[in-house]
């Protein structure tokens, strides 16, 4: 079970999440967003990232509508939001979002370019509810298991008002490949509760 905690703001959070077992640590490049991060930033959790990555830990840039002016090589995977398409401007892999909104049942019959299917074992679908002003999963739950059926077929993380303790109840509805979570494991915006990230990584882990 991939377990992908959003919203770091700080290198110390990033370095803690990971300790703790977290296999991805997602950056927030989007101005509105009481998360977001500037280049400086993006690069001293990076360098904080750096011993986790022999065991695989990965790093997301979540990116909404334009993309920086430049990425950082060590960002492994940028996560599409908005009007974004897959470019040659991204100079890695992507992790595309599609929304549980009208169009969730027709987007889910799409079918994904040969680049999302590079890697079964690694999530490149994020599936969520937005029902706020901003992009992402605005911390509202939904009918997880509405996302079986695409879980099923493609490598997907799992999104949208997920918690530490309803976490087993969306894997068991929807079993994705894996979570992605940020305000469920928050004391405020963009300031992590180390608490709720250690029962979080166990719940997951317990649940396989």
């Amino acid at each position: 079970m991939f377990v992908k905690i959003c919203g770091m703001t700080t290198p110390e959070a990033a370095e803690k999440c990971l300790e703790l077992g977290a296999d991805m640590i997602g950056m927030i490049y989007y101005p509105p967003s009481p998360r977001h991060i500037e280049a400086p930033q993006i690069r001293a959790i990076l360098d904080a990232a750096k011993p986790f990555r022999q065991r695989g830990c990965k790093a997301v840039l979540v990116v909404v509508n334009a993309l920086p002016e430049e990425i950082d090589s060590r960002i492994d995977f940028v996560q599409l939001h908005g009007s974004l398409q897959e470019t040659d401007k991204i100079p890695c892999r992507t992790i595309r979002v599609i929304k549980n909104d009208t169009a969730f049942q027709r987007q889910w019959n799409q079918k994904p370019t040969a680049r999302h299917l590079e890697s079964p074992n690694i999530p490149q679908f994020l599936l969520e509810m937005s029902s706020g002003i901003l992009p992402g999963g605005n911390g509202a739950a939904w009918n997880w298991s509405m996302a079986k059926p695409f879980c099923k077929k493609f490598p997907t993380l799992l999104a949208g008002g997920i918690t530490p303790e309803n976490v087993r109840d969306a894997i068991a509805q929807a079993e994705p490949l894996g979570v992605d979570v940020s305000s469920g494991v928050e004391l405020s915006s963009g300031v992590k509760d180390f608490d709720k990230v250690k029962k979080l990584l166990e719940q997951c882990f317990s649940a396989g």
